[in-house]
């Protein structure tokens, strides 16, 4: 039962696809074919999850891979696809927030993996920090790397210089407000502490039963 429950979020995904697909053909008469296919990196980038947790590589709860598939439907799908990005202009600002909220959550699962339990709490706290701002880094550099080759502007340089900002503000400002979404993860753990750690005990057990069968 929770090998299929591991292929629900994948599942979910791809028929999210689907239907965007299906709208964005009927609403659209300039089509992008990049489009379509950032349309379906969804369903592929969270097939990666029930393959690792299969191998028993690392244990990746679900609860994480649904995380990701509403990252993945606000950032692709609304934001890439229909254009939130452009219609709304703290849409960015917001996916940028919960990626850093996600990300330490990964973070964290990953360190579970291998006894990160065992680890000082504040020690712990600055490890999901800076590996997290190392992943926000990274994406910033990927931005960077696809507007080289794709002569495109992610990272929206002339719209920072239109606006009278220097060409960085939208890179700094991305990495930035990646920082309050660690500090809601971190809420979130004190709160969970609050309750009796319910949540964190069973996203522990699920990780730590990953060399048992399903």
């Amino acid at each position: 039962m929770k090998k299929v429950r591991d292929f629900i979020p994948v599942i979910l995904s791809a028929l999210i696809s689907i239907i965007s697909i299906i709208i964005y053909s009927a609403l659209t008469k300039e089509r992008s074919f990049l489009i379509y296919l950032q349309i379906f990196v969804g369903p592929i980038a969270l097939m990666v999850i029930p393959i690792l947790n299969k191998f028993k590589i690392v244990k990746i709860p679900v609860v994480l891979s649904y995380l990701l598939l509403i990252h993945f439907f606000l950032a692709l799908i609304l934001g890439s696809t229909f254009g939130f990005y452009d219609r709304i202009s703290c849409w960015d600002m917001i996916l940028h927030g919960y990626f850093g909220f996600v990300f330490a959550f990964l973070t964290l699962c990953i360190l579970l993996n291998f006894d990160g339990e065992k680890l000082n709490g504040v020690l712990l706290f600055i490890l999901l920090f800076f590996v997290t701002m190392g992943a926000a880094g990274l994406w910033e550099i990927c931005e960077f790397t696809m507007d080289r080759i794709m002569n495109g502007d992610t990272q929206r340089i002339e719209e920072s210089i239109a606006q009278g900002h220097t060409p960085v503000w939208d890179t700094m400002m991305d990495m930035i407000i990646a920082i309050p979404g660690i500090l809601i993860f971190y809420v979130c753990i004190g709160i969970d502490k609050l309750m009796g750690f319910h949540f964190s005990r069973y996203i522990y057990q699920d990780i730590k039963n990953k060399n048992k069968e399903d």
